[in-house]
């Protein structure tokens, strides 16, 4: 989790406030396979027991120090709300009606593969893609879908800290990640992460639901 920028759009961007990160090495074959499925897991987790994963937002909370997020033997991380977006979330996710899980889908892991990747290369900080596509568009490349979403979350590397940052969801006003995560629409998601030169790691999250034949 780190201080967040918002930009309203199909599908918002989680940005990152300027904090000195070392790059994380790139991941390939089964690490990024295993990266990716941890991913899913902890937002399936989620998804269908909000419940109790604001649990896990609780202890959470606990690492702040004002509104710094402090882990042993890891840089503090600037928060823009500090704990009042920790808060906000806990108490949406006790209210939250459990949903589905989202399925795997390797197309949709392509396209954000494909993002990720141009990224990477880039240092880009957007949903559009370097050849200026949209996450839609990306998608499309794929499958055929009637409904699309993307979310992006730029610093952590663990899974759960992908998860908390777009559920918690600190300095975007409306939480539109959040609602991503959890819009009921969705069905299938597809993850990838690669190193990011500039916020150390971007991991791009891609939803869709399909067209039905």
């Amino acid at each position: 989790m780190i201080g967040i920028r918002g930009l309203l759009a199909a599908a918002l961007l989680a940005g990152c406030a300027p904090v000195a990160v070392s790059p994380a090495p790139p991941e390939r074959g089964p690490v990024a396979a295993a990266a990716r499925a941890d991913i899913v897991a902890e937002l399936n987790a989620a998804r269908t027991d909000p419940a109790g994963y604001a649990r896990k937002v609780r202890a959470f909370r606990a690492l702040f120090r004002g509104d710094r997020i402090e882990r042993p033997g890891e840089t503090a991380v600037v928060t823009r709300e500090g704990v009042a977006a920790v808060e906000e979330a806990i108490a949406f996710l006790e209210r939250q009606t459990p949903l589905p899980a989202l399925r795997g889908q390797a197309g949709l892991d392509r396209a954000a593969g494909d993002h990720a990747a141009d990224q990477a290369r880039s240092g880009a900080v957007a949903h559009a893609g370097g050849d200026g596509s949209s996450p839609g568009e990306r998608m499309r490349r794929y499958g055929r879908w009637s409904a699309t979403g993307e979310a992006i979350a730029y610093g952590p590397h663990r899974a759960e800290d992908v998860i908390l940052q777009l559920i918690v969801d600190d300095g975007v006003p409306d939480r539109g990640h959040r609602r991503i995560l959890f819009n009921p629409v969705y069905e299938q998601i597809g993850a990838a992460c690669a190193p990011h030169p500039v916020w150390r790691e971007v991991c791009v999250l891609d939803f869709a639901r399909p067209v039905r034949p």
